[in-house]
């Protein structure tokens, strides 16, 4: 028990980190723009990765074997960034980030028809639980709808994706190789949203933004304030640290282990929602919660199951950059 408290002490940390940086994007958004955030994240990510790669791992390649796959792959985890920094931006962070939490479920699914692996019935009824709880939180149909609860969901979809890409076809790349390729990406697909976003927002004829988070993704370069623009560098330090947190907790204990500890975002979120804005999330959407993360705890302890009982075939790598 006590050789795992400490992996377990880095995934809580690790953790801890992702909800600094989501609550940190809740905070900008309005002051900056989702493409500068972008931008700037991405530039000084690239830059703390490359020391980490010079300080830790000497000799690491930060570039890819080859490219076709990681850029694939950068995509798709990109297209997962800005989907939920989207969401972030127009929801409560708590509501945003508990539907991308059915990364899990997705990832099992693809699994079952890209990968082969077997889903099984307690899986399949765990997977569709886990939905059910999307749909408890999401609510269509209903007055509380807002169609901006699809966009987690999305972000859920390309982030299940690129974990999918990863185990097929990048095991031979480094973690610090993708997460530098995809920084890279993220930081291009910045820059052309800043050139684009704005003239494609005055040639539709320029109406006031009506909300903090219209403001985020409509808009192109803003000029923040001080805390705004440490906020923006703030998000790149805490990306790098909390994959190397688990990077490094992964590597030094067995995952069906630690993987349930990595809902203890879903502790850490909602905490800092109340201490900032004193909100704190409805009945539905804690009733929703409770089943995605029971659904996602179960369906990861099923497959490392699963895996131990075929020791023929490797255990699904874990992305290198854990949730984001």
């Amino acid at each position: 028990m006590t050789e795992a408290v400490g992996p377990v002490a880095l995934i809580l940390a690790a953790m801890f980190s992702f909800a600094v940086q989501d609550i940190a994007v809740k905070l900008m958004a309005g002051e900056v723009s989702l493409w500068q955030l972008m931008v700037v994240r991405s530039t000084a990510a690239m830059g703390l990765v490359a020391i980490c790669a010079a300080l830790l791992r000497r000799g690491a390649s930060l570039v890819p074997s080859r490219w076709g796959w990681p850029l694939v792959r950068a995509f798709a985890m990109s297209g997962a960034h800005v989907f939920l920094y989207a969401a972030i931006a127009f929801l409560p962070v708590t509501t945003a980030t508990a539907a991308f939490f059915t990364s899990p479920l997705i990832i099992a699914l693809m699994a079952a028809l890209f990968l082969r692996e077997s889903l099984g019935p307690r899986r399949i009824v765990a997977v569709v639980a886990g939905f059910a709880g999307v749909l408890v939180i999401v609510r269509p149909g209903s007055a509380e709808f807002e169609p901006a609860t699809l966009l987690p969901v999305a972000a859920a979809f390309c982030y299940a994706l690129g974990t999918i890409i990863t185990r097929l076809h990048c095991r031979e790349d480094s973690n610090l190789a993708l997460v530098m390729l995809h920084n890279l990406l993220y930081a291009n697909l910045g820059l052309l949203g800043l050139l684009l976003v704005p003239g494609l927002i005055s040639g539709s004829g320029g109406a006031p933004l009506p909300s903090a988070g219209a403001s985020f993704v409509a808009s192109g370069w803003l000029h923040p304030s001080p805390l705004a623009a440490g906020l923006m560098l703030l998000t790149a330090f805490t990306h790098v640290l909390s994959m190397l947190l688990v990077v490094r907790a992964y590597q030094s204990e067995d995952a069906a282990k630690l993987a349930p500890f990595e809902y203890t975002y879903l502790i850490f979120i909602p905490l800092f929602e109340f201490a900032i804005w004193r909100v704190w999330p409805d009945g539905h959407t804690l009733t929703g919660m409770a089943m995605i993360v029971g659904a996602g705890a179960f369906v990861s302890w099923r497959e490392r199951v699963s895996a131990r009982s075929h020791p023929g075939a490797p255990p699904p790598p874990r992305d290198g950059e854990a949730r984001r």
